[in-house]
């Protein structure tokens, strides 16, 4: 949905501008100022659809698909990434489930929800919440802010988090807390009391190794 509006935006003011100007040599204007415009109307697409988000249940299909749509917009438009998957028949689409995974660069939430068959929330570190309109989605669908420098805080999102899985909506965890190195694909100096969620919500463990590299 994210991708087929960006694409009808930035077409149609590319058609648009060539209609108004007719000169060949000011294509490549109308193709960056089509790019600028598909941009700004997704970001009028998410102000609008905010009460949307707010007033619905974190797991519902409509924000797992918001969700999805967007970060497959994300990764094949501005990160460029491609990715491949194997075992994706391995998901559960209900119950209660925690992902777990290697942590290689700051797109591998963005990465894991464009593959993944159901909503999903992770743990963003504390600075993300400083960036309009991201913090509030990452809110809408259930993610959990992590502060390394206050461990109340942490203890809080752990607690919200283990009710959240016993719920049944799926829950994404970096056990590294933070990128320790690109150069491999296991996870170096994992923190044990990442694992607490899963085993205190009762719910199944999934293990996600993301292999290869990725923008940061």
């Amino acid at each position: 949905m994210i991708s087929i509006l960006f694409l009808l935006v930035w077409f149609g003011s590319i058609c648009l501008g060539y209609n108004l100007l007719p000169i060949w040599y000011l294509i490549p204007a109308w193709v960056v100022l089509g790019f600028v415009a598909g941009i700004l109307v997704l970001v009028l697409f998410l102000l609008i659809m905010m009460p949307v988000m707010k007033f619905t249940k974190p797991n519902s299909k409509y924000k797992y698909y918001l969700a999805k749509s967007f970060s497959i917009f994300l990764n094949v438009f501005i990160l460029r990434i491609l990715i491949t998957t194997e075992g994706k028949n391995n998901i559960p689409k209900t119950g209660k489930l925690t992902v777990y995974a290697n942590h290689k660069s700051q797109t591998d939430p963005v990465i894991i929800m464009s593959i993944f068959n159901r909503g999903l929330a992770f743990t963003p570190k504390i600075s993300l919440y400083k960036i309009p309109i991201l913090s509030q989605y990452m809110n809408y669908i259930g993610c959990l802010p992590i502060d390394r420098d206050d461990n109340r805080r942490t203890a809080k999102t752990m607690i919200q988090a283990i009710k959240n899985v016993e719920k049944g909506h799926a829950m994404l965890i970096f056990p590294e807390a933070g990128i320790k190195s690109r150069e491999t694909e296991l996870m170096i100096d994992a923190r044990g009391g990442a694992y607490k969620i899963g085993t205190k919500a009762e719910s199944d463990f999934l293990p996600i190794s993301i292999i290869g590299f990725t923008v940061s």
